[in-house]
């Protein structure tokens, strides 16, 4: 049996990958993602497109950004919309079919889109290309357009080679008219020794400011935050958006409707080999998070407040324990010191969540063929914390503290006999509800 994530965003069918363009306007949330519209392995890279009003419920509306081949584009890689006019102005990184193109020869695309994206117009004279930086650079990726005391930067990610050395960074821009087709290279905000970086985003909050990316070698998300000044990010602090090991990956941000800011981010699956769990779909959005800087420059999350409607029947609380066989639900619980308890047990498959002095470590033991059985820690401070966890089929979704998240993909082969199992330790304030599906349609 594999249950499929029932309120997480998913296609229909074949694969998705990042989110792109996402968009708050006029009580209306855009959305893009990475699809391959052929199968259910990443490859023929467009742009899908969806709308909704509440970052829970979901409009499918087909492909809108496709390869134009007869013009040597292959791939439409990630990128960003910003409203322009009555219409939007999209960028998007751009590969052709040249040898190592992914690479090497990546071209910075613009387009411009009507208020329902039913046209798209390429915008050919003002592709930012090689030239476009006093240096080369490789792995050049993911345009995200911000603004900053009324002025639009874009930010790059890529291998930047000066002075004979390379390091993987983050390139800032700084727009030259008000249309954004014309660009000026401002500085490196941000670099990683190790870790090819991709999908930057700013957010800017109350003067301060959280840049935020994914690197590629450890699968992870993180965060530099401090203040920026248009030229510079001075750093007052670091930390990781979600400590998932490959699994949230390649963010972007929204304006909420309620205030605030939201961040998306892809679920991956988390399988040996191969890219879908049972042939036909690959991928999720991660629950939409509203996201805030607080005064010590660290983040803090939350998921969307509309996913508190998809609530269905309180299930009860015998001992601290919840005995339901529910795969889509939602779970309430605090620990205090070191406890050890078990999520969606059944009689071999079951998520453990151990709390070790100043790490939370999550584990999966599941019979399911090519899952991935890893442990995945947390690491906070504090002897007591608050979990709220989010089960939706192989989706789960750990909220601690305000602060943390991890994200796992469990895939099982049998009903679970618990939703939660105290096997050790202090667990208090218990609550445990089935969540019903969002209504996520269209092809």
């Amino acid at each position: 049996m594999l249950n499929r994530p029932v309120y997480h965003f998913a296609p229909v069918k074949n694969w998705m990958n990042d989110p792109n363009g996402t968009i708050y306007r006029n009580g209306v949330y855009h959305l893009f993602y990475q699809y391959n519209p052929a199968g259910s392995e990443w490859g023929n890279i467009c742009w899908a497109y969806a709308t909704g009003t509440d970052l829970v419920n979901w409009k499918r509306k087909g492909i809108v950004l496709a390869p134009e081949t007869h013009k040597g584009e292959q791939y439409c890689f990630s990128g960003c919309a910003v409203p322009q006019g009555d219409g939007f102005l999209m960028a998007y990184t751009s590969i052709g079919f040249e040898p190592w193109a992914i690479q090497q020869h990546a071209r910075q695309r613009f387009a411009r889109a009507s208020a329902d994206f039913a046209t798209v117009e390429r915008l050919y004279d003002c592709d930012l290309n090689e030239n476009s930086q006093p240096f080369a650079v490789h792995e050049w990726r993911d345009p995200f357009i911000f603004t900053y005391n009324d002025i639009s930067y874009l930010l790059l990610s890529g291998i930047c080679w000066r002075d004979g050395t390379s390091e993987h960074g983050v390139i800032l821009y700084r727009a030259q008219n008000k249309e954004c087709t014309k660009w000026e290279y401002v500085n490196v905000l941000v670099t990683e020794k190790d870790h090819i970086i991709e999908c930057p985003n700013m957010l800017i909050e109350n003067g301060k400011a959280a840049l935020i990316y994914s690197t590629i070698t450890d699968r992870k998300v993180k965060y530099v935050a401090g203040d920026f000044d248009g030229t510079r990010l001075w750093e007052r602090n670091r930390g990781v958006v979600d400590w998932s090991l490959q699994c949230f990956y390649a963010t972007n941000l929204s304006a909420c409707g309620e205030g605030g800011t939201v961040l998306y981010g892809w679920m991956q699956e988390n399988l040996e080999r191969g890219a879908s769990p049972d042939g036909t779909y690959s991928g999720c959005l991660a629950l939409p998070r509203k996201v805030r800087i607080d005064e010590r420059y660290c983040l803090h999350f939350a998921p969307a407040d509309a996913f508190g409607y998809l609530r269905e029947n309180e299930l009860p609380v015998v001992g601290g324990e919840v005995a339901s066989d529910a795969v889509h639900a939602r779970l309430t619980f605090c620990t205090e010191g070191n406890c050890r308890v078990r999520i969606t047990e059944g009689e071999r498959e079951y998520l453990t969540l151990r709390v070790r002095d100043d790490e939370i470590i999550i584990g999966r033991k599941t019979r399911f063929r090519n899952a991935v059985e890893t442990e995945e820690r947390v690491y906070i401070g504090g002897d007591k914390h608050r979990f709220d966890v989010f089960i939706d089929g192989s989706a789960t979704e750990f909220f601690i503290d305000g602060t943390a998240v991890l994200s796992v993909r469990m895939y099982r082969s049998e009903k679970p006999e618990k939703l939660l199992s105290v096997k050790e330790g202090n667990v208090f304030d218990v609550c445990a509800h089935t969540m019903r599906a969002a209504e996520i349609v269209g092809e």
